[in-house]
């Protein structure tokens, strides 16, 4: 169940960073494209954008319009929230965010599967852990790999003993 639910927020990401390519970006109402002609005026940029997707592209867009329509308003919500804020990033951060989930999506499954637990474990953690874990791990940025390395298994295991 968690597989799937991660699939499809990683597709309904995809969806978004392929919506916000520079031949879409800025234009329609943030909303999901119309199929086809006869969207209200003011359109037009859409319907050519829409126009020159292959059937492919087209049939995947639906597809993701129909797996939206069908989440709880609640997650709707959400994902429209992070579509307005994704929306709102500059062009700078619209790249970061696109590298990082370039390299999710690079990841071996085990990897992520490991990275995922690691996320359920740090949310689990007291607020001031919280805080002094991303401290620490904010400093291994200078170090070198090696060291980095082995003072990230040191924090690990000093935040996660049980591991």
């Amino acid at each position: 169940m968690a597989g799937k639910r991660t699939m499809m927020i990683c597709s309904l990401l995809a969806l978004i960073c392929l919506l916000a390519n520079p031949a879409f970006a800025g234009k329609g109402n943030g909303s999901a494209p119309g199929h086809g002609k006869g969207n209200s005026a003011g359109n037009g940029d859409l319907d050519q954008w829409w126009q020159h997707l292959s059937q492919g592209e087209r049939q995947m867009l639906h597809d993701r319009h129909e797996i939206l329509q069908s989440l709880p308003p609640e997650q709707q919500d959400r994902l429209q929230r992070r579509w307005q804020r994704y929306r709102d990033m500059s062009p700078e951060e619209r790249q970061q965010m696109q590298k990082k989930f370039q390299r999710w999506q690079d990841m071996e499954p085990q990897d992520r599967d490991r990275l995922r637990g690691t996320y359920r474990k740090f949310k689990d953690l007291p607020e001031d852990q919280r805080r002094q874990l991303k401290e620490e791990l904010y400093q291994l940025r200078d170090l070198e790999p090696a060291a980095r390395e082995r003072q990230r298994k040191e924090i690990y295991r000093k935040f996660f003993p049980n591991q």
